[in-house]
């Protein structure tokens, strides 16, 4: 898991925000969940290229009609970008994710390969 951070850094992201991330381990698998609340699912692209998982997407701002005068503004909004390192381990034809509640759950089993991954319910 050590290796999943050291052996890749992070990629700089020209997108506004990047959301909040958590990486696991299982016997079988790396678990990655994605903090992104308020993302319409079908504004989400997972793509895996090399030992690279890209997230990004799109959080649109909803504005009131007419006059607003902010008061405090910290959800961010717009294009979002996570690019992760993957351990050369990783099974890409076998990866799922789920998107419930606002987290994206996606599962990448050990293995390996190259693809867009679609989002189950």
């Amino acid at each position: 898991m050590e290796r999943l951070f050291r052996d890749v850094k992070p990629v700089e992201s020209p997108a506004p925000w990047a959301p909040r991330v958590d990486i696991h381990e299982t016997p079988g698998a790396f678990i990655v969940t994605l903090e992104i609340p308020g993302v319409e699912r079908d504004a989400i692209d997972i793509v895996v290229e090399g030992l690279y998982l890209t997230v990004s997407g799109q959080r649109t701002e909803t504005l009131s009609p007419g006059c607003v005068r902010w008061h405090q503004m910290e959800i961010a909004h717009g294009r979002f970008e996570r690019v992760l390192g993957l351990p050369q381990e990783v099974d890409a034809d076998r990866i799922t994710a789920t998107y419930k509640d606002g987290f994206l759950t996606i599962t990448i089993p050990r293995g390996s390969g190259g693809l867009s991954v679609p989002i189950g319910e």
